[in-house]
């Protein structure tokens, strides 16, 4: 079965749902419709007797590119950057909730937003050749929606380290930090996907949703609700300042430079 989406495909086939992002010219960026069809085919899979399994994949060689820029910086008021901010955090909140185990196979680079979606599923994979960063202090921001996924997952000390260098780190780096389940070679990824599905398909789907949710429970019920109202007001607040409008404003600027050096050449040829 397939779902009409504009930024992302959705299809299902014996239960097993697969969510494809599916905006490969830009790098698979998350704009404000992006986010909204992907929480959309979540509760769609969530809401469906039948649904065992949702896998998250991707059309081109970026996985995510985190935010969209380009969306962002048409934000003009505290409320636009706060709705954002409050839509991906919805986004990363019905992965973690899903009442099924949500599988991410990635075979691109992933930033930003991207490594929230990555800690917010049960259980991720990349291919060798994947490079990570949490890149917002380069553009003024910081990963306050996606840091209270990531913090289950990585270790304050080593989140400090990432996220204030803003290095790029690879694929094994992000096994060693508990930020991914597996890294595999390229030409092992559908083999890999298929045994993880094979596998979790044998468990009792009552069973394995109880454990989600007891997991869920026990860990951080209490405290998520304050944070997500610390976390999205920071990336709000943040937004609007002068120095991430205009790191952001040049970033939009360069893109459409380069946008209109690559028109030239097409029509030179």
């Amino acid at each position: 079965m397939i779902f009409p989406f504009k930024t992302i495909r959705l299809t299902s086939e014996k239960g097993v749902y697969t969510l494809t992002l599916n905006r490969p010219e830009a790098k698979n960026a998350l704009n404000r419709l992006m986010i909204s069809e992907m929480t959309e085919a979540v509760m769609e899979a969530a809401d469906n007797s039948t649904a065992r399994l949702l896998v998250i994949d991707h059309e081109g060689d970026v996985f995510c590119s985190g935010a969209d820029l380009t969306d962002l910086s048409e934000s003009t008021s505290r409320e636009e950057g706060l709705q954002y901010a409050r839509l991906l955090f919805d986004l990363l909140e019905s992965i973690e909730k899903c009442p099924f185990p949500v599988i991410v196979s990635a075979h691109g680079n992933v930033y930003g937003g991207g490594i929230g979606i990555l800690a917010a599923a049960d259980i991720s994979f990349l291919t060798e050749n994947c490079r990570l960063c949490f890149s917002e202090v380069k553009i003024g921001m910081v990963p306050a929606v996606i840091s209270a996924f990531v913090l289950r997952k990585v270790s304050s000390g080593r989140a400090r380290e990432l996220m204030l260098t803003a290095r790029e780190f690879d694929a094994r780096e992000a096994l060693e930090y508990g930020i991914v389940s597996f890294v595999i070679s390229p030409e092992n990824e559908k083999k890999h996907l298929d045994s993880i599905l094979q596998s979790l398909l044998s468990n009792k789907q009552k069973a394995m949703a109880a454990c989600k949710n007891m997991i869920f429970t026990t860990s951080r019920i209490s405290w998520l609700g304050a944070v997500k109202e610390y976390s999205t007001s920071l990336f709000a607040d943040l937004l609007l300042a002068q120095e991430a409008r205009e790191a952001i404003a040049s970033f939009v600027e360069r893109k459409k430079q380069r946008g209109g050096k690559q028109n030239v050449k097409k029509r030179k040829k």
